[in-house]
């Protein structure tokens, strides 16, 4: 009777403890969503134009219909302009619509890794010392507020590879077959999985085909129904990679080629000095991992990292224990082992073949490096003496790091990526500022090479204000001069001592001018 209370309160405690880190996780992912960055950023504009088009036509932008790859600035994945899609039609074509698709993926994805550490393990209080570090982590904070279609491939390739491990455990075929279906949609989250997933289901596959684990048939279904869902985004790589002029349409799908498509020249087999660039690729996938900052703002902030950069520590720790329990585990314990290390020796490979690497283009990296942090903790807690004390140090550490991650990130930093180069540096909320003032003519300084003031406009319209785009120096300096009763104005910041009796309000890297 005594066992079954027991029991009965360790199995609450571990529901009561898994809720109130969730309510964490998803309680500073919401804080004044979805405008946590008020500004919007360059490629989520592109993606939400397009899936914008896609809600009222079928079509993107450059009207095709149903890509399984865009042009956008150069080429740009479709998993969350598609499922953007849907919310845009459910909500209408606003900000909430447009990063709801990723903050809801990534609350998933917390339940997913949890579920995951659980089973690898097959100790939930293992699962909860994972499901807090991801629940705290800056990396997965930081890209669960805005919508960057690269930043869905982390989480799809969670979900591939726990579906992929449940039929494994369970020794369920029919679920390894649904985990082809999910690996397969990796490649529509971020083109540089076409380099991660073939080899990691290589190598898995060659390691359980001699472990006995799955069939030489299994094996054959396995690659029919990846391949028959992985084809097409497979054969936009190779059209454009080797510049084959051909676009191919089946029924409303289209296999794209673009003219213009310049990720080609992210990756390194397509760089002129080959050697040259793996050196530079290795040195910075490298300090990447190691600094956890790319010195990207969007991306991490230097002070925190990714995961912390504490968390290195029990990264190795981990990789050390799960060496060891290759050789002397069980066949199961085995499997998991060697997906964790193929899955982390394959993204630093990932790495060392893009060009420029940082925390989005190393984005397979940082679950894997989670799990094993949280299976480095584990094994030092067995080691220590003092089991009690251990715990609760790395409790108050990590909670302290969390709390003034949190609110460095909101109060300092967030303010920092508002006028960073790829965001809207003020121009959104400058046209959220305007809504209220009673002037019918807006014009808008356009003249940054880059020109995408225009899609910007299209999320934040007022149909009561006719929109006028400014393209030149003196376009600008004109309307300023010759600024109507009904005319308002959102310039660049130069323009903030302008001479005039005109009211101005600054906002950003741009001025609001009017009578």
């Amino acid at each position: 009777m005594k066992d079954k209370i027991y029991n009965f309160a360790k199995e609450n405690y571990i529901q009561v403890l898994f809720i109130f880190l969730l309510l964490i996780g998803i309680g500073v992912r919401i804080w004044n969503f979805p405008e946590g960055i008020p500004e919007i950023n360059i490629d989520e504009i592109m993606t939400a134009v397009n899936a914008k088009s896609f809600a009222e036509t079928g079509k993107d932008i450059l009207g095709i219909s149903f890509p399984v790859y865009l042009q956008g600035w150069g080429g740009q994945s479709v998993i969350l302009v598609y499922i953007m899609t849907v919310f845009i039609k459910i909500f209408g074509y606003t900000l909430f619509a447009v990063r709801i698709p990723i903050l809801i993926i990534s609350v998933i994805s917390l339940v997913v890794f949890y579920d995951f550490i659980k089973k690898i393990t097959k100790n939930k209080n293992i699962a909860l010392i994972g499901l807090g570090l991801l629940v705290i982590s800056p990396w997965h904070i930081m890209q669960s507020i805005w919508s960057l279609d690269c930043n869905m491939f982390p989480h799809f390739l969670l979900f591939a590879m726990d579906i992929f491990y449940t039929g494994i455990q369970k020794n369920k075929k029919w679920i390894i077959y649904v985990s082809m279906f999910f690996f397969a949609l990796t490649l529509y989250c971020y083109g540089i999985a076409i380099y991660f997933i073939p080899f990691f289901l290589l190598i898995i596959a060659i390691y359980l085909l001699k472990k006995k684990k799955i069939t030489f048939v299994d094996l054959i279904i396995c690659i029919s129904i990846f391949m028959i869902f992985a084809l097409p985004i497979i054969i936009t790589f190779f059209l454009n990679g080797f510049g084959i002029n051909k676009t191919i349409t089946i029924f409303n799908i289209t296999i794209p080629y673009y003219e213009n498509l310049n990720r080609t020249t992210d990756m390194l087999l397509f760089s002129e000095n080959k050697l040259n660039q793996l050196i530079n690729n290795i040195i910075e996938t490298f300090r990447v991992i190691i600094l956890q900052d790319d010195k990207i703002l969007w991306n991490t902030t230097a002070l925190f990292g990714t995961t912390y950069q504490i968390s290195l520590i029990f990264v190795v720790i981990g990789i050390i224990d799960i060496v060891k329990k290759i050789k002397q585990k069980k066949e199961e314990d085995n499997i998991s082992s060697v997906m964790l290390i193929t899955w982390l020796i394959l993204s630093i490979l990932t790495g060392f073949l893009i060009n420029q690497t940082n925390v989005n283009r190393l984005n397979s990296i940082w679950y894997v490096l989670i799990a094993l942090a949280t299976l480095g903790i584990y094994a030092t807690y067995k080691k220590v003496k003092n089991k009690k004390v251990f715990k609760y140090d790395v409790i108050i550490v990590y909670t302290i790091l969390f709390i003034l991650f949190s609110v460095y990130f909101y109060k300092y930093h967030v303010p920092k990526i508002n006028l960073s180069f790829c965001f809207s540096n003020g121009f959104y909320q400058s046209l959220s500022y305007i809504k209220d003032i009673d002037k019918k003519e807006v014009y808008f300084d356009d003249t940054d090479p880059r020109g995408r003031l225009t899609y910007y406009l299209t999320l934040n319209i007022d149909e009561t204000k006719e929109y006028m785009r400014l393209v030149t120096t003196e376009e600008v300096q004109n309307k300023i001069n010759n600024l109507q009763d009904n005319e308002i104005i959102i310039a660049n910041e130069k323009y903030t001592n302008y001479e005039s009796e005109y009211k101005k309000e600054k906002i950003g890297y741009f001025v609001i001018i009017y009578k």
